[in-house]
Formats: structure tokens, sequence, C-alpha cells
């Protein structure tokens, strides 16, 4: 074992997510002079508090993953299941640490954060819907913790918005491709419940919403007619999806990646509408 399964078991583009929407949180809410040490501060907070999440998470799904994803770090038997836990908890203390270098705010909902992705992993996850639900809501707020970083949430509550039911669509999808090793490892999720047919139709109902809400930053008036031309690309990409909801449910592994992919490119639309209106 080496520092290379410590860094795969973080999931590290995951990771790397979180910290770039911390930091894409932090340009949209603006706030004038940025304090730089509080930006890469925030950004290490994101790293640390994803890393712990990703690996506690698969702490408590070994034995799913043992079917579901055989090749990862703990099911082929890289890494033991106490380093991974020891790793995790380690991470997370980190991640409180740098929250700790901000602010009192931003270290109080750094400790929750924690509290709550430990818990989603334990008990959460295998409950249908709160799980989704909850890993939603802690994407979401990613967002809106770049704003504390300087000391203002201009513009990131639409994008907190945004992320919250896009992965919502994207959770309820990945439970659809899980739906074998959930079942046989007694995991009660969403598709287990309802089934296949209408958590598609649930998937699809959110990613609409969020397709829609791209619009409001322009309706809203915070960006122009320069972020409605790079979003509308973007928005036919997401109804792509949404016919792929509806016409390739034999591959739930395809959509949801395509769900990340958008998210993606929302995320660099935003850092550019930020970048550009910030100066003109």
């Amino acid at each position: 074992m080496g520092v290379k399964e410590f860094v795969e078991i973080t999931r590290p583009s995951n990771a790397l997510f979180s910290g770039i929407a911390v930091l894409i949180g932090a340009l949209v809410a603006g706030g004038g002079f940025l304090d730089i040490f509080k930006i890469i501060s925030v950004f290490f907070v994101a790293i640390f508090a994803c890393a712990g999440g990703n690996t506690i998470n698969d702490y408590f799904d070994y034995e799913i993953d043992k079917i579901n994803a055989p090749k990862r770090v703990l099911p082929r038997g890289a890494m033991s299941l106490r380093t991974a836990y020891i790793f995790s908890i380690v991470s997370f203390i980190i991640s409180c640490i740098f929250a700790f270098m901000v602010n009192l705010l931003a270290f109080s909902i750094c400790v929750a954060a924690c509290i709550l992705m430990y818990i989603y992993a334990k008990t959460l996850k295998r409950k249908p819907f709160s799980g989704n639900l909850l890993v939603s809501f802690l994407t979401s707020i990613t967002f809106i913790y770049g704003g504390t970083a300087v000391g203002s949430y201009k513009g990131v509550s639409i994008l907190a918005l945004i992320s919250f039911f896009a992965m919502v669509s994207r959770e309820v999808v990945k439970d659809i491709e899980d739906l074998e090793g959930d079942v046989k490892k007694g995991a009660k999720t969403l598709p287990s419940i309802i089934g296949v047919r209408k958590s598609f139709n649930l998937a699809f109902i959110f990613l609409v919403i969020a397709a829609f809400l791209l619009f409001m930053p322009f309706i809203t008036g915070l960006y122009g007619y320069i972020y409605l031309g790079i979003v509308t690309p973007v928005v036919i990409y997401v109804f792509f999806i949404l016919h792929g909801i509806l016409k390739n449910k034999d591959n739930p592994g395809k959509i949801q990646r395509h769900v990340k992919t958008a998210m993606y490119l929302v995320l660099v639309i935003f850092l550019l509408s930020a970048i550009i209106y910030g100066i003109m």
C-alpha cells in the first residue's frame, strides 16, 4: 500500500470538484477585496472534507462495493478497513483545522458537514431518498461555503439551488445503477422501494428543474446576455441528457456521467461569468 491508494480512495476528481466549487462560490459572491489566505483555506477545507467523506463512504460500503465496485481500493484489498477509517477521521480533522483559520462560521459549518457525512455513510445512505437529499444538500452548500471567505453570498444561492436539483437527479440515477448490489445487501434505496421506472421519472423532474434554474442568473439580472449566450448550449446538453433518461433507461451509468459533465460545465460558466462581469 502506497500513496496511490490513499489518493485513489478519496476520489480525487470529486475532491477537486468540491475545492473548485468553493473557489467559484467565493468568486461569484464577490465581496470586493478577496482575502487570498481565507480563499485558499476554504479550498483545502473542501478538499479534505470531501476526501474524508468519500473514504468513510467506502468504509461503510465495503460489502456492497464487493458486488457493485470490486476494483475500488477496499474491495480489492489494497488498504485495510482500519486504515481507511483512521484516514477518513484524520481528513475530517484537517478540514476543520483549515476551517478554524477562516472564521467561526466556517468552522461551525465544517464540523456540522463532517458529522452529517459520517451519518450519511453509516445509516442514511441506505434509507430511501433521505440520503440522496442529504448528499445533494452537502454538495450545494459548498458554493455558499465559498462566500464565507469573502463575507458575501450574492449569487451563490442560485448556483447552490442548481447544484442541489442536479445532484438529486444524479444520486437517484446512481442508486438505479447500484440496485443489484444494494438489494443483495438489504439497502433500502429509492429504486428498490418505488421501482426503476418511477425513480427515473423522479430523476427527470429534478433535472428539468435544474435546467430551468440555469436561466435564473439572467432573469434576476445577476448576469446579462453574455451569460445567456454561453449557458444556452449547456441547457441544450441537459435536455439531451433528459432525452437519454427517457430513452436509455438500460444505461444509468452513462446518464449519471452525463449529468456530472453538465455540472462541470455549469461551474466553468459561472466562473467565466464572474470574471467577465467582474471586469465590466
